[in-house]
């Protein structure tokens, strides 16, 4: 695996290749990041970019789905993106992970309440769903009476 960086700042070019040819793709990411790091390219960068960087963020702890829930809590907080710009971006930080993987997961986490969709199925969208706070939720809000209710409190049932 070759890779190959070309960093610009201020006038200043840099060219930076790293190659292995007996080292896994996640080691060689450790090792990047770790050189980027020691040459201050993410000095004066906000703490939500360096979580970014992080190999390990989303590689360990729950299951595949509660990884790509947390992702798309951090990653897609108030966006519509689609399945296939999850998956590129969320192989940027962890494992690789199947398109029709990522499909299913969004499809069960709409089914679940978790996530709007919207489109047709080539061009399909998914958004986080925001939480309502309890006390935010007014008095107006509260759901209607069904029929069978309404003719129940009648006498009418």
């Amino acid at each position: 695996m070759r890779i190959r960086i070309e960093i610009e700042d201020k006038g200043l070019k840099s060219s930076h290749e790293f190659e292995s040819q007996n080292m896994d793709g996640e080691a060689l990411r450790d090792k990047i990041i770790g050189f980027l790091s020691a040459s201050g390219v993410f000095e004066g960068v906000d703490e939500r970019a360096k979580a970014t960087t992080s190999v390990h963020d989303y590689n360990s702890g729950g299951t595949l789905m509660d990884r790509l829930g947390d992702f798309i809590r951090f990653e897609f907080t108030s966006t519509w993106f689609t399945t296939q710009e999850l998956r590129e971006r969320y192989e940027t930080v962890a494992d690789d992970i199947k398109l029709s993987t990522v499909s299913t997961y969004l499809s069960r986490m709409n089914r679940d309440g978790l996530l709007d969709r919207r489109g047709n199925r080539n061009n399909r969208q998914y958004r986080l769903i925001e939480k309502i706070e309890p006390e935010m939720v007014s008095a107006q809000s509260v759901p209607r009476q069904s029929a069978y209710d309404k003719r129940k409190v009648e006498g009418r049932w």
